[in-house]
């Protein structure tokens, strides 16, 4: 079996546009951890396409592209030449959906979650709604106008992007001069984005992988995750380290949370990741699920001894993974051995 898979921020597709270098950094790292255990598995080849100036450590196939066009020119082509396709991307803009639609065209087997899915899960305004009408706890969640801030009252709030990924334009505003900062921030980014509004919500930041067999019908939730978010108002995700630190009682209850998350959407498939807050009486809500790999990837791979695209199979295998440590892992969300000349630069 040959395999693609296609990172859309560092794979060419978003050569020259203005993405962060935090969110190539994780881009980098979960495709370089991905393709190394896809090439772990039997029969398995797998291949794919990296801008100009990026380093790359594993002896993988990888085909250089210089700009988007030609980076879309071979995302077409490999559609028709593999058996599988794996697709990381953000889900802001609906790139994520696009991708994948564009791959369920093809008639080629994916190892993402379905369009729909990915649809519903990369709206999060719609994702609380179907959250909230499955009963499941999660945090109120409205569209709001940056020209008109609440009363006082209202705050603390968090406003993010309907669609964005990696806490891009992720503020917490506590007062109408926060507020103003951050709409000034909307309208700079130039395009229009649609803005939501939270109540800030004191709890502890934990996330859970998620393997679903690519027929649906095992889902399988990897031990929690603790998260470590920047303290500057912008939870910018600086890595975790999994397991958490928890109690028993709070390990159950998300446990339970996340089986009936995932069993209330239809499509979700391979890995995915749902984040979570934990308040003081140890009771979860659910903020986002992640329709596709996620940074705590790398940290999940380093606890079993198979890799794990292995668990996206066969559904009838209900044994666990084999766990190959007991001690935690504290991962970052960096590749290793990985350079980009263009953060080199811009540091420089």
């Amino acid at each position: 079996m040959r395999v693609f898979v296609s990172e859309f921020l560092v794979g060419g597709a978003s050569s020259g546009s203005a993405v962060s270098a935090s969110m190539r950094h994780e881009g980098l790292a979960m495709l370089q951890a991905v393709m190394e255990d896809i090439a772990r598995l039997p029969g398995c080849s797998v291949v794919t396409t990296l801008e100009s100036g990026v380093s790359f450590s594993p002896n993988i196939e990888v085909i250089r592209v210089d700009n988007p066009f030609d980076e879309f020119d071979l995302f077409q082509r490999f559609l028709g030449e593999v058996d599988a396709v794996l697709v990381i991307a953000p889900e802001t803009d609906r790139v994520l959906a696009e991708r994948c639609r564009q791959v369920a065209a093809a008639n080629v087997t994916s190892w993402n979650c379905s369009v729909a899915a990915i649809e519903l899960c990369g709206d999060k305004l719609q994702l609380a709604s179907h959250l909230a009408a499955h009963g499941i706890p999660t945090l109120l969640t409205r569209l709001v106008d940056l020209d008109q801030p609440p009363d006082k009252e209202s705050f603390p709030v968090v406003l993010k992007p309907r669609d964005g990924a990696g806490s891009c334009l992720t503020f917490l505003v506590e007062n109408c001069q926060h507020w103003e900062h951050a709409a000034q921030s909307f309208h700079d980014a130039g395009v229009p984005i649609e803005c939501l509004s939270q109540p800030y919500f004191r709890g502890r930041p934990l996330s859970v992988g998620v393997n679903i067999s690519l027929d649906g019908q095992r889902i399988e939730s990897l031990p929690v995750s603790e998260q470590r978010l920047s303290t500057d108002g912008r939870f910018q995700y600086l890595g975790g380290t999994v397991p958490a630190n928890i109690s028993t009682k709070a390990q159950a209850a998300i446990q339970d949370l996340v089986l009936a998350t995932c069993r209330s959407i239809k499509g979700l498939a391979g890995y995915i990741g749902l984040d979570l807050l934990l308040a003081e009486d140890e009771l979860p809500v659910i903020v986002e699920i992640n329709p596709r790999l996620t940074t705590s990837y790398l940290g999940y791979r380093q606890l079993y001894a198979e890799p794990i695209p292995l668990r996206w199979f066969s559904s009838a295998d209900r044994r666990p993974p084999t766990p190959c440590r007991a001690e935690p892992v504290e991962f970052a969300p960096t590749p290793v051995d990985v350079v980009t000349k263009r953060t080199n630069d811009a540091n420089s």
